[in-house]
């Protein structure tokens, strides 16, 4: 209760407030400067979700976006070092924006480009930070993703006005009435903007009193304010949430992050309840469904090693169908490899019949996947490359990838999930520059 013993020599704006909830937010000088930086930034970011109509300047609006936000957050992180992860997701950033201001990109189109570069940008951050749940790409990717995109930005949504507030208050403490005049000067500023916008809005509403006050509007008309203003308050909460991902992300706890990762690796634990000899049985009746499949459609599925069709078929018709229940397959067999490891009651490597049933299914998996390799290329090879096959082959070789490494990790016990990550991500990328 001593808080709250009053003291006479303190005026009305001196009174201290009991400090109920910890130490008192006190911002660091580079989060102040942050702040300064975070409204032009997200005043440019506005021209990316609302493109003029114009779409010419989209890439290099982008492109310029992307640089400034790299180059401002490196800054903030410089006292941090960089690994060499985050330079290798630095430089997938880099290779789609060559893309883009090159005129490539061919493969993955204007929208997904700029969809991507996101993505690379917000996991840069996280790897820039320190901020992923095990300090490097590995099975937490897909929460990692999740915090960057969602978790982090959101709740330090407000830091930003908690910055902003806390250096206006310290600078009144030093300046006194300087800092209330300069706060006077932007109110009345402020204030005769909206007064504009809600004559302007009257005055479209009604003649009689467009007729009275609409010439006073049309001289103080600047076109400018009608793009600016919209915009302006756009920029708001995207800075907001630009602000609560760089800087936001700082102030995350790392050791909480792995604290959390480690509790659902424990939590995943208790799931292990599944008798190993029920997951035989359905990799035995996967299994053996896939071999009646390659026994009965050999022939047809293996056509294109050597080059011949089945009869009826012609190119297109042969390359196109199964090619994506093939690929649907594969990601079946992945979830059911998935479930087997995380929940059998028994450590599946320790088991050797358990071993030979994961293996067999994977092989047939790889399987599937050259069988829809090799269509594919019988496809490319009578009517060359497109786009969409690109990305199918894309595709393709990344599922291959991920059954071969899942494969190797089932017999050697490495890890290899961060491997599959850098393949599939550094080759999005550079798929860019077709």
């Amino acid at each position: 209760m001593d808080n709250f013993v009053n003291d006479s020599t303190k005026t009305a704006q001196d009174i201290d407030v009991p400090r109920l909830y910890g130490n008192p937010f006190v911002p660091s000088a580079a989060e102040k400067i942050a702040v300064i930086f975070s409204y032009p930034l997200a005043y440019l970011y506005t021209y990316i979700l609302i493109p003029p109509v114009n779409r010419d300047n989209w890439y290099p609006v982008t492109a310029a976006f992307i640089i400034l936000f790299c180059a401002l957050s490196e800054i903030f992180y410089h006292r941090r070092k960089a690994t060499a992860e985050s330079y290798a997701w630095l430089g997938c950033i880099a290779v789609i924006l060559v893309s883009m201001l090159a005129g490539l990109n061919r493969v993955w189109g204007d929208s997904l480009a700029v969809f991507f570069i996101h993505g690379y940008a917000v996991y840069w951050i996280l790897n820039r930070s320190g901020r992923l749940i095990e300090g490097r790409s590995g099975p937490f990717t897909p929460v990692d993703m999740m915090n960057g995109f969602i978790v982090f930005p959101f709740k330090n949504f407000f830091l930003r006005i908690k910055v902003l507030w806390s250096a206006l208050k310290s600078r009144e403490r030093k300046n006194g009435e300087k800092t209330s005049r300069a706060g006077t000067v932007a109110a009345i500023a402020g204030g005769l903007i909206l007064l504009y916008i809600a004559g302007a809005l009257l005055a479209a509403a009604d003649d009689t009193f467009d007729r009275l006050v609409g010439d006073i509007l049309r001289l103080l008309d600047i076109d400018f304010l009608k793009t600016f203003i919209p915009r302006f308050l756009l920029s708001l909460p995207v800075g907001a949430y630009l602000y609560g991902l760089v800087i936001g992300t700082n102030r995350e706890d790392v050791h909480e992050l792995e604290e959390r990762g480690g509790i659902t690796l424990n939590r995943l634990e208790t799931l292990k309840k599944v008798p190993a000899k029920a997951w035989m049985v359905i990799l035995g009746g996967f299994s053996l469904l896939y071999l009646l499949f390659f026994v009965i459609q050999g022939s047809y599925l293996f056509g294109a090693f050597t080059r011949t069709l089945p009869e009826g078929f012609t190119v297109a018709q042969y390359a196109r169908q199964g090619f994506f229940e093939l690929c649907q397959i594969m990601g079946i067999n992945f979830l059911l490899f998935w479930l087997v490891m995380k929940s059998s009651n028994i450590d599946i490597r320790s088991n050797r019949f358990a071993m030979i049933m994961c293996s067999v299914l994977l092989a047939e998996s790889l399987l599937f996947s050259v069988t829809a390799f090799s269509k594919l290329m019988l496809y490319i090879s009578c009517f060359g490359f497109t786009p969409r096959r690109l990305q199918s082959t894309w595709l393709i070789c990344v599922l291959f990838a991920g059954t071969a490494l899942a494969l190797y990790s089932l017999w050697t016990r490495k890890r290899t999930f961060r491997i599959w990550i850098y393949i599939s991500g550094i080759s999005l990328a550079l798929m860019h520059l077709y």
